[in-house]
């Protein structure tokens, strides 16, 4: 495989602030940065497909689609520097894949098998351990030193759940088709948290709703499966206490705390897909339906994406015929109805012409809630890679102590809430470099 590393750079606009929503009475500046087409090797043009963003939201990943192959390589992008990385599909019958990205600039995905890709155009490879093999990787923890995907028979395509601990494969436990209720054809790891030890995956049924499992890694490194969907899951949504006929992990918090879902009920009448918030820590399901109390329209068929550390969802609606179909972004937090994001940011008017175009997906969020990642298409069907600042955190962690020579630039409440002014209670100011301290107002 040829790698190509090459400089561009981020192309945005700043908005002027807008309310955020809620009605809160402090502004915040919100915008929106759109990538540039990149260029490498002898002028062959990529579009990136915005899939991952770190952490500290200097990094952006996905696919790459090429326009001179139709195939769909990977990209990796500093927004910082305008520099990237893009490497073309190794196979392009079946093309590349990214689906996270860390604090340093390194990728996981697969192309042609799970691989780790760098912003310096490196790439390491998880190869297979017999013949007639293949592998995915789908996340992995911080550090990498935990990396998460599957391995399967090119054969059969039949999957097994793994996870690549420094280096070293070990597929996950799975329990008996005896436990779950239905026949099982497989599993995967699809997500981890910041330090591998819990790690979100689904079994294969033979409908491919993918219902949810997690692994916990025990005292002994081993990790140990919890057939989540087993309370909540049937083929038929027609057993008692059991109406899902999906239940699917869409999205996992990197403090190890949510999974976003899509869920959908069974029963005598199929419905409409929706979207679920499963707490980890109490095992309590939240269901968000579009029943017409919010802006999105009544009965819209809805799919999760991303999910922050306070447990707000990203996701987007469906509306419109199926010729015409529009698929708008949406935001769903914690204790309030799902809202289109255009109009919960209506400043940056670009989430609306995305909207409108019919293809808008926002799909990832760093830890704090604040960036937002996503891709869309243009008029002409072209991809748009784009990183949203909503302006304020949805939760602020890691908080530090500056310097005594810095000087306050923005106060929060621990809810992530902009002030304009102290206000009582734990404030959490940021300072000019970059650091930021608990102040307590009486």
């Amino acid at each position: 495989m040829v790698n190509f590393t090459s400089k561009g750079r981020l192309m945005g606009s700043l908005f002027a602030a807008a309310l955020l929503a809620g009605g809160v009475n402090c502004a915040s500046a919100q915008s929106i940065d759109v990538l540039e087409n990149m260029t490498v090797g002898d002028g062959v043009e990529y579009q990136p497909v915005v899939q991952a963003i770190s952490p500290n939201h200097r990094y952006v990943a996905g696919p790459a689609f090429s326009m001179a192959s139709g195939s769909m390589g990977m990209f990796v992008y500093d927004t910082e520097t305008g520099e990237y990385a893009v490497a073309p599909a190794n196979d392009e019958m079946y093309g590349a894949d990214i689906r996270a990205v860390n604090d340093e600039g390194t990728c996981v995905g697969y192309n042609g098998n799970a691989v780790l890709y760098s912003i310096n155009g490196e790439a390491t490879y998880y190869e297979p351990e017999a013949e007639g093999e293949a592998t995915q990787a789908r996340d992995a923890s911080d550090d990498l030193s935990v990396v998460v995907g599957c391995h399967y028979s090119e054969a059969t395509y039949v999957t097994t759940a793994c996870v690549w601990v420094n280096g070293e494969r070990k597929d996950l436990p799975v329990p008996s088709d005896d436990v779950f209720g239905f026949e099982t054809n497989g599993s995967v790891a699809y997500y981890t948290n910041s330090d591998g030890s819990v790690i979100v995956g689904y079994v294969v049924d033979n409908y491919s709703s993918n219902p949810l499992v997690v692994w916990r890694m025990q005292e002994n490194g081993e990790y140990e499966c919890d057939p989540v969907c087993v309370d909540y899951f049937s083929l038929m949504g027609d057993v008692e206490g059991h109406p899902y006929v999906v239940f699917s992990p869409q999205g996992f918090s990197r403090n190890g705390r949510y999974v976003s879902l899509n869920i959908m009920k069974g029963g005598d009448t199929f419905t409409e897909q929706y979207m679920g918030r499963y707490d980890l820590k109490t095992g309590e399901l939240e269901e968000y339906r579009a029943d017409g109390n919010s802006d999105i329209q009544e009965g819209a068929e809805m799919a999760a994406t991303g999910v922050a550390d306070d447990g707000t969802i990203l996701g987007y609606a469906l509306a419109g015929s199926w010729a015409m179909q529009q698929r708008s972004a949406v935001i769903w937090s914690k204790g309030e109805d799902a809202k289109v994001l255009a109009n919960v940011y209506p400043g940056i008017t670009e989430i609306a012409e995305y909207d409108m175009l019919g293809f808008n997906t926002a799909i990832d969020f760093t830890p704090d809630g604040r960036y937002i990642a996503g891709f869309a298409n243009d008029a002409m069907h072209n991809y748009i890679g784009y990183v949203i600042d909503r302006g304020t955190s949805a939760g602020i962690d890691n908080v530090t102590t500056g310097s005594e020579e810095a000087v306050e630039v923005a106060r929060y409440a621990l809810d992530g809430t902009l002030l304009s002014a102290p206000a009582k209670g734990v404030n959490i100011v940021k300072m000019s470099d970059g650091t930021t301290k608990k102040v307590v107002v009486k």
